[in-house]
């Protein structure tokens, strides 16, 4: 109101009374002019804005796979969701953020046998990601279908974090005669024929990684309602060993899920704006 009343008064007046501050005084009302609008500005962006988030702090176990190797005993499983909810205006988009910690475990080990062999061992393991939208209060159905009334939002799923670990030993040594000349006379007798190497060459190697990732993904042209919205995390777990070595041969891949957060905001895209590369 104040902004108002300043600007009704006319410049002759402040000539007449105020003289050679009437530039004080003129900044003095351009500077209440704005700090007004940024209030208003402010104050009308917070009335308008939609923001919700949810996190979990919880180690969760979401696949394991092992051939010859001992299982770490956490219980498996089939998917894990963090869930916000909220309301939003009609044809509206939801901007969603999930962050989420992965902790990726891949364990080879190989057995090699002399005679050119190759001996292999193979770990992998990956965590997934997908956004669901469903109308409140009903169920997003993490790793199964997508309920009637809800959406994938795009890009729809991906690998949140992966690996896939190769191991391979291949053993070929020979005897070598360390004279240069036998079973000649006068010469030493030639034994190599006689001889051959025993035993095998074993190499392992053990992965264990936790890293921080993120990832943006869009609800577009929304209805008007209330809705859930939940970041589904899946785990997948494999591994191939050489039929050969079968036995000796050991594998061990494992997928958790630790820390994550789910930000979701209302927001009104230009119209015509988004483009599906898919």
């Amino acid at each position: 109101m104040e902004c108002v009343a300043l600007l009704g008064v006319t410049p002759h007046l402040h000539w007449d009374f105020v003289g050679n501050g009437v530039k004080i005084i003129m900044k003095r009302i351009l500077i209440s002019i704005v700090l007004a609008s940024a209030v208003l500005s402010v104050g009308a962006m917070a009335q308008s804005a939609k923001f919700t988030a949810a996190w979990e702090t919880d180690k969760v176990a979401l696949a394991e796979f092992t051939i010859n190797y001992d299982a770490s005993g956490d219980a498996i499983i089939a998917a894990e969701e963090t869930m916000s909810t909220i309301h939003i205006a009609n044809k509206k988009e939801l901007l969603i953020g999930v962050s989420g910690v992965a902790n990726l475990v891949t364990i080879t080990e190989a057995k090699g046998r002399n005679g050119g062999f190759e001996s292999v061992a193979e770990a992998e393991g990956a965590l997934n990601l997908e956004v669901r939208v469903v109308p409140e209060g009903v169920s997003a159905n993490c790793g199964g279908d997508v309920p009637a009334g809800g959406m994938v939002a795009a890009p729809y799923g991906l690998t949140f974090a992966s690996r896939k670990q190769t191991l391979k030993v291949t053993v070929d040594l020979d005897i070598v005669d360390v004279v240069e000349n036998c079973g000649g006379d006068g010469q030493p007798a030639c034994i190599a024929d006689t001889l051959e190497i025993v035993g095998d060459v074993t190499v392992a190697l053990g992965l264990d990684t936790t890293a921080a990732h993120h990832f943006n993904f869009v609800a577009p042209d929304l209805s008007q309602g209330t809705y859930d919205i939940a970041a589904c995390f899946t785990g997948a777990a494999d591994g191939f060993v050489t039929e050969e070595v079968l036995l000796d041969n050991k594998v061990y891949a494992y997928v958790a899920v630790m820390q994550r957060m789910l930000t979701v905001q209302e927001v009104r895209a230009v119209k015509d704006d988004f483009i599906d590369f898919e």
